[in-house]
């Protein structure tokens, strides 16, 4: 049974299911989605209101202290983000975005800005139908959570689920847009083998391992100058 089942179907039926289901160990991974497939590339991962009303009333505001990794989607997020604060998080998943919603939270959103900004150090991003994504809208992204999360060292960038990969493209970026002082481990999708030498001239200057999955093995003439003092 999913957590999201358990916490709703079993919390406060008596004290030794409370003690089982609110036990640090089971509720300090958690994940707010309840997946339900059409097929490979139909899938939902919204919770039902009433469930989710129940959990976000009665029952964070019990466990608040004790998450340290929290899975949430695009419709769930904010009434979860904003009903209680989470002290001990520093693992965050954002699956099934749109992009332009994921967008608007990104840059609208106070309570996930000053998370990701003071607390997160490993971020997932899962974007729906990535594939009809603009390359533009997701760079916007990369560029926005690079700059953003300032004690992140662990992103994974569309490349969550096998079935839906984002093709992405940084070679139009400034090297000063691709910044960060504290990654040292990255997951992202490439459209060609050129935005692999584009990776390794941004100024990432901790990150140790990054594991790229190449679309087209295309070396294409850059739109700017590459180090060539810096090795694959």
């Amino acid at each position: 049974m999913n957590i999201v089942n358990v916490l709703y179907s079993l919390v406060d039926v008596n004290q030794r299911f409370d003690r089982l289901v609110l036990d640090p160990l089971t509720i300090r991974n958690l994940d707010m989605t309840i997946k339900t497939f059409e097929s490979v590339f139909d899938q939902t991962f919204s919770i039902d209101d009433k469930i989710l009303s129940r959990i976000c009333d009665q029952i964070l505001c019990r466990i608040y202290d004790q998450i340290n990794t929290l899975t949430i989607e695009q419709y769930s997020m904010k009434r979860i983000l904003h009903a209680t604060n989470y002290p001990q998080l520093y693992s965050l998943s954002l699956v099934n975005f749109e992009g332009e919603i994921l967008h608007q939270y990104l840059t609208d959103d106070f309570i996930l800005r000053d998370l990701l900004s003071k607390q997160i150090t490993h971020l997932n991003i899962d974007i729906k139908n990535a594939n009809r994504e603009s390359t533009i809208i997701t760079r916007k992204f990369f560029v926005l959570i690079l700059s953003l999360c300032e004690k992140l060292i662990d992103l994974n960038f569309c490349d969550l689920f096998f079935e839906r990969k984002h093709w992405n493209r940084i070679s139009y970026l400034t090297e000063t847009s691709l910044m960060s002082s504290t990654l040292t481990k990255l997951k992202i999708n490439f459209k060609t083998f050129t935005e692999c030498l584009f990776l390794l001239d941004a100024n990432l200057e901790c990150l140790i391992t990054s594991i790229v999955h190449v679309h087209v093995y295309l070396i294409y003439y850059p739109v700017r100058d590459i180090d060539k003092t810096v090795c694959i």
